[in-house]
């Protein structure tokens, strides 16, 4: 090995609304010594894909604005779920060409957990082993984050729920953490009516081969009034909040359960786009409402079965999976734009080096 040039996402000014490519993020590059870059007890990561998230607009703030995840430093690398291939370890729990997911730096080649700076609460690095024939680019998505969030809390707030339940909506159900709760949910209560929304023609056909019942594409259709003929509804699934939560109050059936995953709509639009109006409905209705963040609480009680039961799903065909791919770090920051302004058609995802 040499001194090589090492591409590196970097993240360059705070965004007042919308991620800017090249604005918001900067890609550079960087010599990097790979024999004698030091280890600091730590690894050095060969990157394979990266994962672009829509909380990740959460991360991109002043640092004085308090929130549920931690700030991306300004001036440093962006740093997200990803997989690679270990190369140099001086950490015993892992060894060269060791399969690794974790947390890891938008750069081809980083050290990882890095300086004190790079270092936070979902800084972790996770040795996989890797099921024969499926892509590397899976573990970002279906078998990464999306499929962990979603399966963890399904199985531990919405599961019981379900298999008493005659109706299950999703929003955002074409994303990849909704396409797994649509096809779990029916794996779960095969006789479940599950209505998804999504915004385009191309993701209504997905919601439609992934067995979804009803379709609504909420930015062509009244999606209140399609809620009341197929309602009420038992669980609804929230990825969106907003209007869509406030459609969805209006037609929650008694004691019925929200499950809240996200608020991309409040993500997109600088927190405007999640203001709700149906509140009442919540004690009027007697509806049970629980939030989760991945990795913590009950949910997170369920993720050490993930890999085994979810892969065997995976393999079976009955858990699928699609991805928007993005071709290097280069389109790093489009990644980040696109999912929060719903462009993109499946798990996006930044494919740093082809396998």
């Amino acid at each position: 090995m040499a001194i090589i040039k090492n591409g590196t996402v970097i993240y360059a000014e705070h965004p007042t609304n919308h991620i800017v490519p090249g604005v918001t993020t900067k890609y550079i590059e960087e010599d990097i010594d790979l024999d004698n870059v030091p280890l600091n007890g730590g690894v050095l990561i060969k990157t394979l894909a990266l994962s672009s998230d829509p909380y990740m607009r959460y991360r991109m703030r002043d640092p004085s604005v308090p929130m549920f995840c931690p700030v991306v430093p300004l001036g440093q690398p962006l740093d997200n779920f990803g997989v690679g291939t270990i190369v140099r370890s001086e950490d015993p729990a892992f060894k060269p060409g060791d399969f690794v997911d974790g947390f890891i730096n938008f750069q081809e080649y980083s050290v990882w957990p890095g300086p004190p700076e790079q270092q936070h609460v979902l800084r972790y690095l996770t040795k996989i082993d890797r099921a024969p024939g499926l892509p590397a680019t899976i573990y970002t998505g279906t078998l990464g984050l999306a499929g962990k969030s979603a399966y963890s809390a399904y199985d531990v707030l919405a599961k019981e729920k379900s298999l008493e339940s005659k109706v299950l909506f999703v929003s955002g159900a074409a994303g990849p953490v909704g396409t797994f709760v649509v096809e779990y949910a029916r794996i779960c209560n095969p006789n479940l009516k599950i209505i998804g929304s999504a915004g385009s023609a191309a993701k209504i056909e997905i919601l439609k081969k992934i067995g979804c019942d009803v379709t609504i594409n909420y930015k062509e259709q009244d999606t209140a009034a399609i809620l009341k003929e197929h309602g009420p509804i038992d669980i609804y699934w929230d990825n969106t909040s907003g209007a869509t939560l406030d459609a969805a109050l209006k037609n929650m059936s008694f004691f019925g359960l929200i499950v809240a995953c996200g608020a991309i709509s409040a993500a997109s639009n600088n927190g405007d786009g999640s203001i709700v109006r149906n509140f009442e409905e919540v004690f009027q209705r007697s509806i049970a409402i629980r939030g989760f963040v991945y990795g913590l609480g009950e949910p997170a009680k369920v993720l050490p079965e993930f890999y085994e039961k979810a892969t065997k799903l995976v393999l079976e065909g009955k858990i699928t999976s699609r991805e928007h791919r993005f071709n290097g770090l280069r389109e790093a920051g489009e990644a980040l734009e696109v999912v929060h302004s719903g462009k993109n058609t499946g798990k996006a995802v930044i494919v740093v080096r082809d396998e």
